[in-house]
């Protein structure tokens, strides 16, 4: 008996070692073909993947759950009528509600610790993603912005306080990681590069811990596992708080006449909050809706709905406040130097994504609206005069029109009345419905924060505005939508500059001016060759060919994607990025020194 089980042993860890050794090819040939398929393919191929995968195991978990209830029910019902007495029939009847009563238990189970793991990633979490799932009237249980325990910076580091080596620490999103320069330069970088001329002999590192799409959310866990003290922390983060979090397909029922959801989709709705895997399931769909490009197969509505829902902005913004509070006053008790840029973003040449009337309008009064407006961009090809009217007549009619705002400021433009432009291409920012720039009551945020924690301010808005030709922010001073141009990178660095020097931080020479940044001598420092112009310029074309199915109307977008284009050819071609006469490409004008917003002492 002894030899028997010995040998049924050695061949069962035969059997192993075979299996072992046969899938081991396969393994690393589906491991070295994913990563072979990720450098070549698209990278919403995987997240659209991943949809495709989350939607098929919440297909799967329903049949579970069917398969296992129906299943039970069914062998209790037989069983209760009596048992077979075909043995066979007993022992199949006896393993099939065994293997249903074990479906349900581990179901109960899954469903019990999702429950845990999710309720742990809630409570660092301000919204789930995709937003809430609400019916109508439905209000929003607003927890506590945020846990500020979670927020501290570490208070272990390996330095000590007394180091020489000056650290920088940039937080933020794409716009402080510096897109599209970030394969060259960025604001920590030039700042960096500059600071060694101004303290010669101190050591300097940069720590980028911005990263695109992120939002303060995120980059606040990141700030709290530093591991050098931070002797200059920039905060530089705002724009995706809304689009990081919501898919741009999203809106909601906005109207009073918008229909409520369907009985099958409320049903839907009970059972992903009762059911945790099914929550978790529809929360990893959404990430994956979040980060696929919006479809090219057709254009949003003129009258369109706004993609959140104002108990969700306020959560958001509280959250937002919180957070920068708790980051900025936990770097300024470590004794770091606090720099907060508020980003501004490109007002004057981005269109808002959607424009919305007030919530209490009927249909019948938004198709009158919709000719009314239509035709008010037909007075646009003649004299302003009659289409300014047009719009301002809108405008009084429904002040959130975004697109309203837009046109009137781009009439005003051609008129010359710069400031007027400049504040409706605030108020079209700050209407749209689904907003990829950082909106004013975010940009308030900071200020309210500097002048509470005494750090130094770079108050975007006003800043660029001052500097801003005919005080416009516009191509001269973004690439594209939000992600600053050269010349709004070095304005950046520029302006953190002359926040240090005013307060004398990092040991500044009491007798060192500030010195303009030369803009052509920044693009030899790091390397910007036509090569490196032509990427960027396929950078821009890339970003408004993702954006512009996003509009009604996406001509616009689309004719500086194709500008983008023409020019990345013309400089392969051998023509100078200077030449081509499009205002972020090539080296910039020197950006003048201008006076910050008076830095402000502590408030508490």
């Amino acid at each position: 008996m002894s030899q028997w089980r010995g040998r049924s042993t050695r061949r069962v860890v035969i059997r192993w070692l075979t299996i072992t050794l046969a899938l081991a090819p396969i393994v690393l040939a589906c491991v070295s073909g994913s990563l072979w398929l990720e450098a070549r393919l698209d990278g919403s191929f995987y997240w659209r993947a991943g949809l495709v995968a989350a939607i098929g195991f919440e297909i799967a978990h329903g049949l579970a759950v069917i398969l296992a209830t129906v299943g039970l029910a069914a062998m209790v019902l037989l069983l209760s009528k009596g048992r077979p007495r075909d043995p066979a029939r007993r022992r199949l009847a006896a393993r099939f509600a065994l293997c249903c009563g074990s479906l349900v238990l581990g179901l109960s189970l899954a469903e019990a610790a999702t429950a845990v793991w999710r309720t742990s990633l809630e409570a660092h979490h301000v919204m789930p993603p995709g937003g809430f799932t609400l019916e109508p009237g439905e209000p929003v249980a607003l927890k506590a912005p945020t846990d500020l325990r979670a927020l501290e910076l570490s208070t272990d580091f390996r330095d000590t306080a007394d180091d020489p080596t000056v650290d920088i620490v940039m937080v933020g999103e794409s716009s402080a990681e510096g897109v599209p320069y970030n394969y060259w330069l960025s604001i920590a970088p030039i700042l960096e590069w500059r600071l060694r001329e101004i303290l010669p002999g101190r050591p300097i590192q940069t720590h980028i811990l911005a990263a695109s799409g992120d939002t303060l959310e995120g980059q606040s866990s990141l700030v709290g596992r530093l591991e050098r003290r931070p002797d200059l922390l920039i905060v530089y983060c705002g724009h995706n708080e809304i689009v990081a979090r919501l898919q741009p397909s999203r809106e909601i029922p906005y109207y009073v006449d918008d229909r409520t959801p369907s009985a099958w989709a409320r049903f839907v709705s009970r059972l992903e909050r009762l059911s945790p895997i099914l929550g978790l399931l529809h929360e990893t769909a959404e990430k994956c809706r979040i980060a696929i490009p919006p479809s090219r197969f057709g254009t949003r509505d003129l009258i369109d709905r706004p993609a959140y829902s104002e108990r969700e902005y306020d959560l958001l913004l509280a959250d937002f406040r919180a957070r920068l509070d708790a980051i900025v006053a936990h770097a300024t008790g470590l004794g770091a130097t606090v720099v907060m840029i508020a980003p501004a973003a490109n007002d004057a040449g981005f269109e808002p994504n959607r424009s919305y009337l007030s919530a209490d309008t009927p249909a019948a009064e938004r198709d009158r609206f919709r000719r009314d407006f239509l035709g008010a961009r037909r007075l646009e090809g003649g004299p302003p005069g009659p289409a300014i009217a047009a719009f301002r007549s809108l405008i009084a009619r429904q002040p959130t029109f975004a697109e309203a705002h837009y046109r009137l400021a781009r009439l005003l433009e051609r008129q010359g009345d710069w400031e007027t432009a400049y504040r409706h291409d605030v108020l079209a920012r700050d209407h749209d419905g689904y907003p990829m720039r950082m909106l004013t009551p975010f940009q308030e945020v900071y200020r309210e924060t500097a002048q509470r924690r005494g750090a130094i301010l770079i108050d975007g808005q006003s800043y660029f505005h001052a500097i801003g030709r005919h005080g416009l922010l516009d191509e001269h001073l973004f690439h594209d939508g939000m992600h600053p141009s050269l010349r709004g990178q070095i304005a950046l660095a520029q302006a953190i500059l002359a926040g240090l020097r005013t307060k004398g931080a990092l040991g500044w020479p009491a007798d060192r001016a500030l010195e303009p940044i030369d803009p052509a001598a920044c693009v030899a420092r790091f390397g910007l060759i036509p090569e490196a112009w032509r990427k960027i310029a396929h950078w821009g074309a890339m970003f408004y060919d993702l954006t512009y199915p996003m509009r009604y109307d996406p001509s616009d977008r689309l004719a500086r994607k194709l500008g983008f284009l023409e020019a990345a050819e013309r400089i392969r071609g051998g023509e100078s990025p200077d030449s081509l006469g499009l205002p972020n490409l090539g080296v910039p004008e020197p950006v003048p020194l201008v006076p910050l917003v008076p830095l402000v002492e502590h408030g508490d």
